[in-house]
């Protein structure tokens, strides 16, 4: 997952101006956020994540990730190898689009631009103090409540399954407010779900759900890819994770069920089902909201805004959303009755993965 907090901020900002003074001493013209290669000007962006390697390169992103680990173990001078290792994926990338990670171009691309073989390489030696991480033992213990409120929501009785709801969404509340506490030390974190070639109206009321689960998501748009970013608090971000993955299968299922039971057919209607179940969902969460005790009302409005104010800070100005789809009133209305219905149904998973902090061959290194 991608980091966001003041520390990763500072060291983002530290990384991409080493990034240009090496895109400088290569000979590349160098603008304020950008380096002009073959008549083209291409972004010059890093992000730092938790995760196996070091750094990456992801190419539907225009981006260059570091391993926050490095932030506080790794002397400049190491850094600046990583870099260096990631812009040659980049420009062989530029060059000659999506081939082996570190195969014949790549090493030909190091060669070109005078890179050392300790940077070609796909290994990397750098001592940590912690060497990996067993989990996060808040969110786990968050997740795990919320994984049971969840299956108390499948109970067929309304009124049981509502204020399972109600208690999920408290809970979640009384987590982030407690996150406010420490605001200043709390980092954001952010993943993708739903990468696909292009934004379609499954994409789109998966979006709409995320919103009710204190994360902010956006739809981000990259060569030849589209995806949804979530960002918020680890737990969150976990949460909405999940969800998202949750619901790219269930919402194939419930369509699947309702085409063959109300005749439903073509796209437009698969589409507006799709959307009348992101309107059904929220109908349903905003029902249960308006349960809160006006102390937990005003809680979650400082929250939101909370939220805001650092999405602000990561994402600037950010454009609005819409679907431009027409519209079958009978199947987005099916899908409104069914999206009130939606439950979250399977366990959230109880523990984080280790961190192996390797180089590895693939798209990724």
């Amino acid at each position: 997952m991608i980091i966001y907090d003041q520390v990763s901020i500072a060291f983002i900002q530290k990384a991409q101006e080493m990034l240009k003074e090496i895109l400088g001493d290569l000979g590349f013209p160098v603008k304020t956020s950008r380096f002009l290669f073959q008549n083209y000007l291409y972004p010059i962006k890093v992000v730092v994540f938790e995760g196996k390697e070091w750094g990456h390169f992801q190419s539907g992103y225009f981006q260059i990730g570091l391993n926050k680990k490095l932030i506080y173990s790794a002397k400049d001078s190491v850094i600046r190898d990583i870099l260096k290792h990631e812009l040659a994926h980049y420009l062989t990338w530029i060059k000659y689009g999506d081939v082996n990670s570190h195969g014949k171009e790549f090493h030909d691309t190091c060669r070109l631009y005078g890179f050392s073989s300790s940077i070609s390489e796909a290994t990397l030696n750098l001592e940590f103090a912690n060497q990996a991480k067993e989990g996060d033992i808040e969110a786990e213990k968050v997740l795990e409540k919320v994984k049971k409120l969840f299956q108390l929501a499948q109970s067929s009785n309304p009124h049981e399954a509502e204020i399972a709801t109600m208690k999920a969404n408290a809970l979640l509340l009384r987590h982030n407010l407690d996150h406010l506490k420490n605001q200043d030390e709390d980092p954001l974190y952010m993943d993708r779900v739903m990468i696909q070639k292009r934004k379609d109206a499954k994409l789109m009321s998966v979006y709409e759900i995320l919103r009710h689960f204190l994360v902010r998501p956006v739809v981000s748009m990259g060569k030849g890819t589209c995806s949804i970013e979530i960002t918020g608090t680890k737990t969150n971000v976990l949460l909405a994770s999940y969800v998202a993955n949750f619901l790219d299968l269930e919402m194939e299922r419930l369509w699947q069920v309702s085409k063959q039971e109300y005749k439903l057919e073509g796209l437009r209607a698969k589409n507006s089902f799709f959307m009348g179940l992101a309107k059904g969902f929220g109908e349903k969460m905003k029902s249960s909201k308006e349960n809160f005790s006006s102390d937990d009302q005003k809680s979650l409005i400082l929250v939101e805004k909370n939220l805001d104010v650092k999405i602000r800070q990561i994402y600037g100005r950010l454009s609005s959303t819409q679907s431009s789809h027409r519209t079958d009133e009978r199947a987005n209305s099916l899908g409104v009755l069914k999206g009130r219905e939606l439950q979250i149904r399977q366990g959230v998973e109880g523990k984080l993965k280790n961190l192996f902090l390797t180089y590895q061959k693939g798209r990724s290194s």
